[in-house]
């Protein structure tokens, strides 16, 4: 059973991407991309061109051109009497897409593939308030507005209001409908294969659990932002969706094998979150931008870099691109560096946290050894969490409101760092249990600690209805906040 819905798009503002070969379309015997194939550009053996104070950085090679955002800031900011070098991802805004935050890392290479070379669709899952779904949809987006700019379809066509965006949302029942389909692959609902010249060449489509009724009622969020982007959303049981995207590792990099791509030879199987080797050049920047500003400030003081996870996609592949770039100096004989990576997890716990990155180790060519991955910040055992939080070992259950992370909310509020409550307020929440500890498991214990901000602030304001929903938040401090 699918439902399926698809809105208009709107029309957005690109910058022109680099080339890439021919081949990269290159389809695998599934009918699926091979991502492998696909020419991803990155800026690791550019770095030394970007300058400091520039909004980008061109680099043109008289062949290609490409464009990327210079380094998010380093901003020193002191919590609970301890210097916390911050860097400021939550600035980094990817030419064209404008996606920012963690995505524009994950992403950075989707995004450099110019419209003409881009995949006809992209096919993913996951949440429908996930940031990796809004940032797909802003990327294929764009490439929509590129296509229409180089075919000069705005030299004077007049643009049409798009119609009601929720009008087929507020056409579903309160129960999701059944359709006739006896292959998920196969099924034809809502969209069609037939292009014409109002539709946009490319497509995102997008599989979750049925939507609650508020959320099918009242879009809002990243659900809201993605459906308005052009987004195709399919809705299927959760045993179904078990089924296709479940597994202890929480789903497989390769897609179901009785899901037909939509355009075959020309489609893109995304992971749920980006977790997949597409992610790798923007982690391999990353690890530059990291090392570099190390290098410079860090005194040779041993440094934690912490950064939340989901999927923890970004923490194992930039354990990986520093190990390579150190790795790399030790051999030119350059002062080594002690930098360790450190992610809290906020999805599961610290035993899902280790599947994912050891599945996600081995898919792009490492061995899945414990000592090759980043550390785990764990809860500690010695704090009263009360019933709820005692049964998942101290961990939160994401997306559920909960007091305490309000606490931690308010407090980096007034030290003047924003945080979102899905990753940044549970991240924080544990990382300050571990402020003072000196124990030798404590993975932060006698480092400097660089926290990644990893964005999502404009998610805090729907955010904050469900915390108001669950009567957590005054009626008065969430119309002010939002």
């Amino acid at each position: 059973m699918i439902t399926s819905f698809h809105l208009p798009h709107i029309r957005s503002i690109i910058c022109r991407q680099a080339p890439v070969s021919s081949s990269s379309l290159s389809s695998s015997l599934t009918g699926w991309i091979n991502s492998d194939t696909l020419n991803l550009q990155q800026t690791t053996n550019q770095y030394e061109r970007i300058k400091q104070d520039a909004t980008s950085f061109t680099y043109d090679d008289n062949e290609t051109q490409i464009r990327y955002p210079s380094p998010s800031s380093v901003e020193r900011v002191l919590i609970r009497d301890r210097l916390v070098f911050l860097k400021r991802d939550d600035c980094l805004h990817l030419p064209g897409s404008n996606i920012s935050g963690n995505k524009a890392r994950k992403f950075l290479s989707l995004n450099n593939l110019p419209a003409e070379q881009f995949p006809d669709a992209i096919v993913s899952y996951g949440g429908p308030q996930s940031n990796a779904m809004v940032a797909l949809a802003a990327i294929v987006s764009s490439k929509n507005a590129e296509l229409r700019d180089d075919r000069g379809s705005s030299g004077g066509e007049q643009i049409m209001e798009p119609p009601d965006i929720f009008w087929e949302l507020d056409a579903l029942d309160d129960e999701i409908q059944e359709r006739d389909s006896s292959n998920i692959g196969s099924s034809k609902t809502a969209t069609t294969n037939d292009k014409t010249a109002d539709e946009p060449q490319k497509r995102f489509i997008y599989y979750t659990k049925p939507l609650p009724r508020y959320l099918r009622k009242n879009p809002n969020g990243n659900l809201l932002r993605a459906l308005a982007l052009g987004m195709e959303i399919r809705t299927v049981s959760h045993d179904e969706y078990s089924r296709l995207f479940g597994g202890l590792h929480g789903g497989s990099s390769l897609a179901p094998a009785d899901l037909d791509p939509p355009v075959p030879g020309k489609s893109l199987w995304m992971p749920q979150g980006g977790a997949c080797g597409i992610a790798k050049p923007g982690s391999d920047v990353l690890a530059r931008e990291i090392i570099d500003y190390w290098t410079l400030h860090g005194k040779g003081m041993p440094l934690a870099v912490c950064l939340p996870g989901g999927t923890c996609t970004t923490a194992l592949l930039l354990q990986r691109s520093l190990d390579a770039i150190m790795d790399q100096r030790r051999k030119q004989k350059e002062k080594a560096l002690d930098i360790r990576v450190v992610v809290i997890p906020c999805v599961g716990d610290d035993e899902y946290a280790m599947r994912q990155m050891i599945s996600l180790d081995k898919a792009v060519g490492g061995a899945g050894r414990k000592e090759d991955l980043p550390w785990i910040l764990k809860p500690r055992s010695d704090v009263e969490y009360g019933s709820a939080r005692r049964r998942s070992r101290g961990y939160f259950t994401f997306g559920q409101p909960s007091k305490a992370l309000l606490e931690t909310y308010d407090e980096m509020n007034s030290e003047n760092v924003s945080l979102d409550l899905l990753y940044g307020a549970p991240a924080w929440s544990l990382l300050l249990q571990h402020w003072r500890s000196r124990e030798s498991d404590c993975p932060i214990a006698g480092r400097q600690l660089m926290y990644i901000h990893s964005g999502g602030l404009e998610g805090v304001a729907s955010q904050l209805t469900r915390y108001k929903h669950k009567n957590l938040l005054p009626d008065a401090r969430a119309v002010q906040t939002s």
